[in-house]
C-alpha cells in the first residue's frame, strides 16, 4: 500500500477529454482545409451568403429537401443533387479522415 496513485477528479478528467477531443477536431479541420482546393473553399463560403430577398443561404435551400411528395418535387430534388455534385467537394481527397469521422461530420458539420 505504499505505491498509491492521486487520480485527478472527475471535473478535471471531463476538463482532460475535452481538450483532447478539441485538439483532435483542430487537426481533423486542418488536415481537410490541406485537401481543399482554394476554389471549392471560396465556393463553400459563398454558400453560406443570403443572397438579397431571400430568406435562407444557398447552402440551406441545397439541404432542404422538398415538401410535398410528387413528380415536380423529385424532378427539383435531382436538380439539386446535380448541383450540389457539381460544386465537386467529391474530388477533395479525404482518405486520411477515418471513413466513420466522415460520416459524423456529414451529419453534424
Amino acid at each position: 500500500m505504499n505505491n498509491r496513485v492521486l487520480l485527478p477528479g472527475v471535473t478535471s478528467l471531463a476538463r482532460m477529454v475535452a481538450a483532447l477531443r478539441q485538439e483532435e477536431n483542430d487537426r481533423l479541420h486542418a488536415a481537410l482545409y490541406e485537401v481543399v482546393p482554394y476554389e471549392l473553399r471560396t465556393e463553400m463560403v459563398r454558400l453560406l451568403e443570403v443572397p438579397e430577398k431571400k430568406r435562407v443561404s444557398e447552402l440551406e435551400r441545397l439541404r432542404l429537401g422538398p415538401m410535398r411528395v410528387s413528380g415536380k418535387a423529385m424532378e427539383l430534388a435531382l436538380d439539386r443533387a446535380r448541383e450540389v455534385r457539381g460544386l465537386g467537394a467529391g474530388a477533395a481527397d479525404a482518405g486520411r479522415v477515418p471513413a466513420a469521422r466522415m460520416t459524423s461530420l456529414a451529419g453534424t458539420g
